[in-house]
């Protein structure tokens, strides 16, 4: 469990889900939670962007983030 993220919607905060905030941190490795990229990646997860909510749930769901040390 990670710590509350949120985010500014029509001047509303909003609670990113778990989830979300899992797969993002995954996925954008060496970004900070406050560089764009990774708000992109929020943005575009919780449907911002004209998304499909579900079509990102399965996205979620079928990207493996595992994390697989470079070196051994």
């Amino acid at each position: 469990m990670t710590v509350p993220f949120y985010i500014d919607i029509d001047y509303q905060k909003v609670e990113v889900p778990q989830e979300i905030l899992s797969y993002c941190d995954a996925f954008t490795t060496d970004a900070t939670r406050e560089e764009l990229r990774y708000l992109d990646c929020v943005y575009m997860n919780m449907g911002l962007y004209g998304n499909d909510p579900k079509q990102m749930k399965e996205m979620r769901r079928r990207y493996n983030y595992n994390v697989r040390p470079i070196f051994d």
